[in-house]
Parts: C-alpha cells; sequence; structure tokens
C-alpha cells in the first residue's frame, strides 16, 4: 500500500514537472521553436492593423488553414529588437475571434505601445509560424475608407479598382468577399490595385481551396480590401457593399 502511495505521488509529481516545464518552453518562441526544430512548416498567412475608432486596439489577422490547431501569439517588448531573434518574443494571451465569415481568425490586443509579433499554429504536430508583424498604430495608423471602385459592365464578374494608402508602403493587397449573410466567397491577394472576379491573372496567392461559384445577382456582397506593407501591418481597410 505504501509503495502504490510512493508511486503515485511521484507520478502527480513528474506529470507536474513535464506540465511546467511545457509552459516555459512555450513562452520564449525561440525555445518553442526549438522543440519543432525538425517540424517546422510553411509560414502563417497574418498581418495586423488597429481599429478604426480606437487606434490601442491592434488586431493580428490570421487565416488558419484547415486541420490547424494551438493558435499563439507571440510578442516583443518593444520596436527596438532584432526582430528576427527569436529570442524576443515572449507567449502573450490574447482573446481572439473569427472575421470574414470566420475565413480568417484574429487575436485582439488592447495595449498603447508598438512592437513586433509572430502567430503561430499546429497542424499534426508541426509548428507554422508567421512572419515578422510590426505593429504601428501610433506611426502610421490604418486608414478606415470606402474608396473601392467597381465596374459592373461585365455581368456578374465585376471588376473592383482602388487607391494606395497614403503611406505609400503597400506592397500587397487582400481581397475578401462575403456574401449579405457574411458567408465567405473569395480570398486573393494581388500586387496590382485592381482584381476582378473571378479572373486569377493577376492574383499572387490564394486562399480559395476551390474555385468560388459564380455571383448570384439576387444576393447583395460585401468587399473588403486590405493594403499591407512589407512588414505585414495593415496600412488601408477598405470596405464597399454592392
Amino acid at each position: 500500500m505504501r509503495n502504490s502511495l510512493f508511486i503515485l505521488i511521484l507520478t502527480v509529481l513528474f506529470s507536474s514537472c513535464s506540465d511546467e516545464d511545457k509552459a516555459l518552453s512555450n513562452a520564449i518562441l525561440s525555445e518553442y521553436l526549438e522543440i519543432h526544430s525538425n517540424k517546422i512548416q510553411d509560414e502563417v498567412i497574418a498581418c495586423a492593423g488597429n481599429d478604426e475608432l480606437n487606434t490601442n486596439t491592434v488586431y493580428v489577422y490570421y487565416y488558419p488553414i484547415t486541420g490547424s490547431s494551438e493558435f499563439q501569439y507571440y510578442e516583443t517588448e518593444d520596436v527596438n529588437v532584432d526582430p528576427n531573434d527569436f529570442a524576443n518574443y515572449k507567449l502573450k494571451s490574447l482573446p481572439s475571434n473569427g472575421v470574414l465569415g470566420n475565413k480568417l481568425s484574429r487575436f485582439i490586443r488592447n495595449e498603447n505601445h508598438e512592437a513586433w509579433g509572430i502567430v503561430t499554429y499546429l497542424t499534426d504536430g508541426k509548428v507554422h509560424k508567421s512572419n515578422p508583424i510590426r505593429l504601428k498604430q501610433k506611426t502610421i495608423p490604418t486608414e478606415y475608407n470606402t474608396d473601392i471602385t467597381i465596374d459592373n459592365s461585365m455581368m456578374l464578374s465585376p471588376k473592383f479598382t482602388w487607391n494606395e494608402s497614403s503611406s505609400m508602403e503597400d506592397v500587397i493587397y487582400f481581397q475578401a468577399l462575403v456574401d449579405e449573410n457574411q458567408n465567405f466567397i473569395s480570398g486573393t491577394y494581388t500586387s496590382e490595385l485592381c482584381f476582378r472576379y473571378y479572373d486569377t491573372n493577376n492574383v499572387v496567392l490564394t486562399i480559395n481551396e476551390t474555385t468560388p461559384n459564380a455571383l448570384d445577382s439576387s444576393l447583395n456582397y460585401t468587399m473588403t480590401i486590405l493594403g499591407v506593407s512589407e512588414d505585414n501591418w495593415v496600412n488601408v481597410f477598405s470596405v464597399k457593399e454592392f
């Protein structure tokens, strides 16, 4: 009986230590990546921009591919660090929700200072991480507007055009289309200031798993366009219903 009790106590102690070691290893990004050093896969698609009304609220958007789990957000103390030194990133616990028909997710950060951030998740035990994201809610607040021009001359194949952000730091544009019921229709990236649904001639990346269906003339739709900088900050956030 005493031996059984002793074994039980040891099991509990070792289990507690193991959980604590795992938590400590997860707390620093470099250590977390080292645990999965032989399992690192492609980069997570992610960017960040501030809220329209409150610039202290920053949304860190990311695309969770099918089968992904254990979504985490890591951040540096400030911007004056090497963003590619992953020892500078510490795990932060932030609330999150789905957006754009739940095709994208976002962490919600409410802090005044700027920093660098990285998103990670797992698929089948393999870690995926984003490129470093430079939070710029103070230096270059995200612009919000409805400045999207829609050419409907080709029936059910609208062409969308828009303007570069005033910062002129955009390197890529994300176009997300949802219907009136907030069902996700399409998500594409272009380096040009235009996109025609659904023509992929100038599309450099897509998050569509299959070719989207034709548009329905009886439904209303909303196009959202994000102009993103090289360091993954959303310079401009444009929305237009049609």
